[in-house]
């Protein structure tokens, strides 16, 4: 027999096995075998973990791991402000792993109606009558308001939050307050040195050069203001109130 009549019964049998494995993989989606029993959460930390379970489970209790769709899941769960993503993992055979991706919080802005909790992302977090975490007060020169879960959509308040959120790791300085006008910025910082920054243009030099300029002046126990608006030429004025 030449090998080339052996094709006919390969390729039935290698038919046959694929649809073994199909019928076996839909038995095993629609059976409990696989069923998820276990939700566990992991990352979060503003989010409360029995609020996240809690929108999570009726979507994924006593389903196959096999026939999950994720897309529900992550849905609900960004319904949260805070929840910015979720990674969804199978553990075999009955656990599921909710990896929470948070956003982070940079400034409170100062609204017509109180404060608004901003993420470093752009996005409305929550409100309050009162700035309730040790972040920078953000205020703009015209009014911006929004609801939890919207991104922010005016410019000076972009500004702002982009101002604040790339600050270089060896910067050692810490703001409390940030005022935007029209691009322009001006801040303050714990040490009450005030800063005149300009605009976000050469921003990693105006850090470099405000850096140097806030170390001289503590070295000589002096309290200073500073514009860096042009960093090529920055101005240092004794007083920082």
């Amino acid at each position: 027999m030449s090998s080339g009549s052996h094709w006919p019964w390969r390729l039935s049998v290698l038919l046959l096995l694929l649809a073994v494995c199909v019928a076996a993989f839909f038995w095993l989606s629609q059976s409990s075998l696989l069923a998820v029993e276990h939700i566990e959460v992991d990352g979060n930390s503003a989010a409360p973990t029995d609020q996240i379970l809690s929108r999570a489970a009726p979507l994924l209790d006593g389903r196959s791991l096999l026939s999950l769709s994720f897309d529900g899941v992550d849905k609900v769960l960004k319904q949260n402000p805070f929840i910015a993503g979720v990674e969804i993992d199978r553990d075999f055979p009955h656990t599921i792993h909710l990896h929470i991706r948070e956003r982070q919080p940079v400034a409170w802005l100062k609204s017509p109606n109180g404060y608004l909790l901003l993420s470093s992302d752009g996005y409305f977090l929550a409100a309050a009558p009162a700035p309730g975490q040790d972040l920078p007060l953000l205020t703009v020169k015209d009014a911006c308001n929004g609801a939890a879960g919207d991104r922010a959509s005016c410019a000076d308040v972009s500004t702002g939050i982009n101002f604040l959120a790339d600050i270089p790791e060896n910067f050692d300085q810490e703001f409390t307050n940030v005022s935007v006008n029209s691009g322009d910025i001006d801040t303050r910082t714990k040490t009450n040195v005030n800063v005149h920054f300009g605009s976000l243009d050469s921003y990693s030099l105006k850090f470099e050069v405000l850096k140097q300029l806030i170390a001289r002046a503590a070295a000589a126990g002096q309290a200073v203001s500073v514009d860096v608006s042009v960093p090529q030429r920055p101005v240092t004025k004794a007083g920082g109130g």
